[in-house]
């Protein structure tokens, strides 16, 4: 053994600090304290007399030995969406990626395939894997650095989704209708899950400040890692998330899973990445203080003020509040970490925090603002994973005692607008007081109708009918749709309404000839503009030929609340 350096500092009057490094194979740092002074004295919280340490003399020595002996263990790590039981997505580029020691070579296997590559100077490492197709057969993730080795088991290749939102996308499977016989029986090997779950829920609390001092989107999510569906996984696991998977399953007859990462009451604004607010001028303001920003939406901001009580009365100097409904926040925590493992696409269920102003039965919000956020939402995934056709199905929000009309039409528009998106109406299955309705199985189901139907090109309906033309005729409106239509209940279609150029609306009568809807009122002589379900909670009952209700809908453009315009005279 031979030294490779001597250092010695004088700490303090009497106190030398000598430094030694010994060579390899050891790699040992020696360090020698020698207290040379005539009084007891004090290092850090441990003190020393010379009556104690009678034996050196009237000197103290301490040496500690700390062993750095490169690799260090424990420094080689799989990235987060690595575990046991993990589904890969079939059909793309596999990366697999961690951190080990700067530098060392990394050796990766993946079933039967091999991959090498070097960790970079900050320790990260990468390699790539040509695209597989899905399998039930499981297999083996494997990489080694140096002396160590991780092994992951039970890998399969198939279908990966993102379930992402708030309350009515974490609603727990154990607390839906028909709930119990569900989990039961869940037992599928084939479908896995993967359960984020926040540590901080948004409720009407104040938390001590210790929790939130410690608490960052590094360490928000916890989770169990991928579990394969059973009666003690899916209880506390989405119900929208688990009926969705379960379809697939059913149909597709590959593997499936599901990476859940909803937060009750968190608005859009949170599930974006910073980077979608410094990109557009109109979203930037709402970086700046939102906790207290008027433009931020109220009850976000004054529930996370509740929360943030103690730490918004001594806020540490330079540090933001680290909360889930803060710009960024949630895309930071669940998100980042992903990247880039590859998925299908993404299913979102969202908007009861975004559509009014006070996240209850307040003024709408305008439709443009929420079109904005929701766009910027869905471009910043598919940047995020390189893929501008990155299937997004999201769930129109359902019939309920608040003012959603208008944000209702925003889906719509946004479902008919933006390429790979597609929306599951749940106007008939909502509930007039319940922000929460229970029926999560329809949900789940249409939302998987949707993928089945487009990313999945299989023979099954993907949504409701879609209205395609409106004509004013003689006394009366007709509507065209693109598939046939008609009452999902009773002998008359329920929910219309028409108005004149006084632009009052009155119930309306209609008579269904296949995918026509002929639409007029007594009251109204000559219909100029024809609604249907344009209400909080509406009774209406237009469906296709395969149950899936319309979406709500108008035929004008009239600014919400606005009176007539005066007659020319």
């Amino acid at each position: 053994m031979r030294t490779m350096g001597l250092r010695a500092t004088t700490l303090s009057p009497g106190i030398v600090l000598t430094t030694t490094t010994v060579a390899a194979p050891l790699n040992v740092l020696m360090i020698v304290v020698d207290d040379m002074r005539p009084e007891p004295g004090c290092y850090g919280a441990r003190q020393f007399t010379r009556g104690r340490l009678r034996g050196l003399a009237g000197s103290i020595l301490v040496v500690l030995l700390i062993l750095c002996a490169p690799p260090m263990e424990g420094a080689l790590e799989l990235a987060r969406p690595f575990q046991d039981h993990t589904v890969l997505q079939a059909d793309k580029p596999m990366p697999v990626w961690g951190t080990t020691v700067p530098g060392t070579e990394v050796r990766v296997s993946l079933g039967t395939r091999r991959q090498t590559t070097t960790a970079a100077a900050d320790g990260t490492w990468q390699v790539e894997f040509a695209p597989v197709e899905a399998s039930n057969d499981a297999i083996e993730l494997r990489v080694s650095s140096g002396k160590e080795r991780v092994t992951r088991s039970d890998l399969v290749f198939g279908e990966v989704w993102i379930a992402s939102g708030q309350s009515n996308m974490r609603w727990m499977l154990k607390d839906c209708a028909i709930g119990k016989e569900t989990i039961s029986a869940s037992n599928d090997e084939g479908l896995r899950l993967c359960n984020f779950q926040g540590r901080l829920h948004p409720g009407g609390t104040k938390y001590p400040r210790e929790l939130l001092l410690g608490l960052n989107p590094d360490n928000y999510y916890q989770t169990k890692g991928w579990e394969s569906a059973s009666p003690k996984s899916t209880p506390t696991f989405s119900g929208v998330a688990y009926f969705f998977g379960q379809r697939l399953r059913t149909n597709l007859k590959v593997p499936v899973g599901i990476i859940h990462l909803a937060v009750g009451g968190t608005p859009m604004e949170a599930h974006m990445p910073k980077s979608a607010f410094q990109r557009d001028d109109t979203l930037r303001p709402l970086l700046r203080e939102w906790w207290k920003n008027p433009n931020y939406p109220q009850w976000c901001r004054q529930r996370a003020a509740l929360n943030l009580t103690e730490w918004l009365r001594d806020p540490p100097e330079g540090q933001k509040p680290p909360h889930p409904f803060a710009p960024g926040f949630l895309w930071e925590a669940g998100i980042d970490p992903l990247l880039p493992f590859p998925v299908r696409g993404v299913i979102w269920y969202q908007g009861e925090s975004n559509a009014t102003v006070d996240g209850a039965r307040g003024a709408p919000v305008a439709k443009a603002v929420n079109r904005r956020k929701f766009e910027a939402l869905i471009k910043s995934w598919r940047r995020a994973w390189r893929d501008e056709e990155l299937p997004v199905y999201f769930v129109q929000l359902p019939g309920l005692n608040r003012n959603w009309p208008l944000f209702r039409e925003m889906q719509l528009e946004v479902s008919q607008q933006v390429p790979n998106t597609g929306m599951a109406v749940t106007i008939d299955v909502g509930h007039p007081t319940n922000v929460h309705p229970k029926s999560k199985k329809p949900v789940g189901e249409r939302l998987a109708g949707l993928a089945l139907a487009n990313t999945y090109e299989m023979k099954v309906s993907g949504g409701g009918a879609q209205l395609l033309e409106y004509k004013e005729e003689a006394g009366r409106v007709r509507l065209i749709f693109d598939r046939d239509v008609r009452p999902a209940s009773g002998r008359e279609v329920l929910g219309l309404e028409v108005a004149g150029r006084d632009r009052k609306f009155h119930p309306a009568t209609a008579r269904v000839e296949g995918k026509v809807i002929l639409v007029e009122s007594d009251r109204v002589p000559q219909p100029v503009a024809c609604r249907y379900a344009w209400a909080s909670f509406p009774a209406c009952n237009l469906a296709d030929s395969m149950d899936l209700p319309a979406s709500p809908f108008r035929t004008d453009n009239w600014a919400i609340g606005a009176k007539a315009p005066k007659a020319d005279n």
